[in-house]
């Protein structure tokens, strides 16, 4: 179902009772954000500010909406999919059509044609985003500042229509947008994205952009969806809403733009000169640090006549933005198992943040096929930014069967990969260098008959030894009560978690780590040397307790959370992916595995350096206690607040 603009999906949000509305005056500074996120993480509704107040008290004419997709069901209608899969097949259909079965059974190929045909956008010579033309002043808008230490207001559902300058190719991407004043607005463009392209190859520097807001929610689907080049955002925004999608040419800037947006704002940005953009409170739960990023410079503001502004906040998972990656993860899966005919299944967590942690189901007809394929999907689209890739046979989204796997059928002798400096998310903290990370793959999958692991390998090919329970002829070894008991005890430890009989999560505290609410912009040397060593200490007086090599995971993270609590395995998924890094924190030794998650302390000296750590996002309590005022559901557990 196409929606058309954005007043049908909320129209159809209220009418199925999923729509909050707020008559009183929310302050879009912190107050807004901190109503939208308490709203996600309670599987509440969708919410629209009527009377969003400025930063000048005066109140917006236009309202704001927020977490318009905060859940699989909302995702799943805005697509206009029945099912999470049914973009995928029907891209699929269109790339490799059944010929044979058309020919003998041409009324099969209809629903094929209409997809084509509903694919070129359709041009129209005024669109309604043009009715009604405003003030050259963005902070007239109700953009939402969703974070204390953020550098300011921030657009944060932009449609960034950039233009080829020598195809004339329009790109759709989601870019965030800092504004710096009434008619200056910051670009967020990391250097891999296809913006960043199109400026680099524009010839005097002065490239048109349009930022647009609203519209068919399909177009926010196309804005973040993992395309292949040849395939622009607004025919794909087409075939999603099996309608050609109309677009309208810019008033000042030689740019299309979708016709029924909400909001358009134009102007043209000089690649060559840019401006402190950030901090800003991003998706893996932390602020993204400052950078130079180029400036959009307004040359007019339009609407339409009944606008609302669409927004969301992303930090701390889970977010509204994890419900849309995961749809999109779900209906693209057709299509890479279609480019990588491998690909069973694929699940990328939540909690994780999605560019920290993939599972992946992989056929397994020949030895390390899995592995192969865990390489393959490096290379697929923005599955290059992830850090942590694990392989199983079992479905990837049942975290309990992941746990299984990673026990029962993971030997670090021969099980684990890694891979030194590749690309990483600019937005990674943990990483050692912005832009560069390790990675590592985890086979968790059975063996097959001809790996040389089996005991049945091909002929004239040695046997390489390995446990029997690797082999999955006996039930793996794991540590006792008494042990765990006896590790409990032991000094730097505040508290153990034994998820599995081989896998312990052990929780320390750190003096002089960097605090959740200010993070550490600058080396502490004594305190980073004091962490390495008692973290050391702890890991060899554990593994000298498991004198029989029986603890094969040992997972060490801060003591600001409660293993045992409501919510612990959401919360613990997050904070051992997020501070995390292969090449620092990852130790294969003697048999064993051990991940150090503890918050890293600046350091420029020991064997690997630690960088700038950021803050965590969180609401300041002024923000909390201000919005018990409305009637919201209570914050879920296990939250860092």
């Amino acid at each position: 179902m196409a929606w058309r603009n954005s007043t049908r999906w909320l129209a159809h949000l209220e009418e199925k009772g999923e729509l909050l509305r707020i008559s009183e005056p929310v302050d879009v500074e912190l107050e807004a954000g901190a109503i939208a996120d308490r709203l996600v993480k309670t599987n509440g509704p969708a919410v629209l500010f009527e009377n969003p107040r400025l930063p000048n008290g005066e109140i917006s004419e236009i309202p704001l909406a927020m977490n318009l997709f905060g859940s699989h069901d909302r995702t799943l209608r805005a697509l206009g999919a029945a099912h999470p899969t049914e973009v995928g097949d029907r891209l699929v259909a269109l790339m490799k059509p059944d010929i044979g079965g058309i020919v003998k059974k041409p009324w099969t190929g209809l629903p094929l044609a209409r997809d084509a045909i509903s694919m070129p956008p359709k041009k129209v010579r005024k669109g309604s985003c043009q009715r009604v033309k405003m003030d050259l002043d963005v902070t007239k808008l109700p953009i939402p500042k969703t974070w204390p230490m953020d550098g300011g207001r921030y657009i944060t559902l932009p449609l960034v229509v950039t233009k080829d300058p020598n195809s004339g190719e329009h790109n759709l991407g989601m870019y965030r947008g800092q504004v710096f004043g009434p008619k200056e607005v910051g670009l967020h463009w990391q250097i891999h994205k296809h913006g960043a392209d199109h400026a680099a190859a524009w010839p005097d520097g002065k490239m048109p952009v349009a930022i647009c807001i609203g519209g068919p929610p399909e177009l926010i689907f196309s804005a973040i969806a993992p395309l292949p080049d040849n395939l622009e955002e607004y025919m794909f925004a087409g075939f999603l809403g099996k309608r050609r999608l109309r677009i309208t040419k810019a008033l000042t800037q030689d740019i299309l733009v979708p016709a029924d947006a909400d909001v358009v704002i134009e102007g043209w940005v000089d690649a060559t000169q840019t401006r402190t953009e950030g901090p800003f409170g991003d998706h893996f739960g932390f602020y993204s640090l400052t950078g130079q990023y180029p400036v959009l410079n307004v040359t007019a503001i339009t609407r339409r006549k009944n606008a609302v502004l669409a927004a969301t906040i992303v930090g701390q998972p889970p977010m509204e933005d994890g419900y849309l990656g995961e749809a999109i993860g779900k209906q693209f899966r057709p299509i890479l198992s279609f480019q990588h005919r491998d690909v069973l299944d694929l699940h990328l967590p939540l909690e994780t943040g999605f560019h920290n942690l993939a599972i992946v189901k992989s056929k397994q007809r020949y030895p390390r096929q899995a592995r192969k394929t865990c390489l393959g999907l490096l290379g697929a689209g923005q599955m290059m930014f992830l850090k942590i890739l694990i392989a199983t046979d079992d479905k990837p989204s049942d975290l309990e069967a992941l746990l299984d796997a990673l026990n029962n059928r993971v030997d670090p002798r021969t099980d684990i990969t890694i891979i030194d400096g590749m690309v990483s998310d600019s937005l990674e903290p943990a990483s050692t260098y912005e832009n560069v990370h390790s990675k590592v793959i985890i086979d968790a999958t059975k063996l097959v008959p001809a790996d040389p692991r089996s005991g049945e390998p091909l002929e004239g090919s040695p046997v390489e030894e390995v446990p029997a329970w690797r082999k999955g002829e006996e039930e793996p070894p794991g540590i006792s009560e008494a042990l765990l008991k006896e590790i409990s005890e032991l000094d730097d430890v505040e508290d153990c978690l034994l998820m599995r009989n081989s896998m312990l999560v052990v929780t320390v505290d750190i003096p002089g780590k960097p605090q959740p609410r200010t993070g550490m912009d600058w080396p502490d040397e004594d305190a980073a040397r004091a962490q390495r060593e008692k973290i050391s200490q702890l890991r060899n007086s554990i593994w000298q307790l498991d004198s029989k090599n029986e603890l094969r995971w040992l997972f060490i993270t801060d003591n600001d959370m409660n293993l045992h609590g409501e919510g612990a395995m959401r919360r613990l998924l997050w904070q051992l992916t997020s501070r995390f890094a292969v090449e620092r924190d990852f130790i294969v030794e003697d048999g064993r595995i051990f991940w150090n998650a503890t918050t890293p302390i600046p350091s420029n000296e020991g064997p690997t350096p630690v960088r700038r750590w950021p803050a965590i996002t969180m609401h300041d309590p002024e923000t909390l206690a201000a919005i018990d005022r409305f009637d919201l559901p209570p914050w879920p557990d296990n939250l860092v607040m």
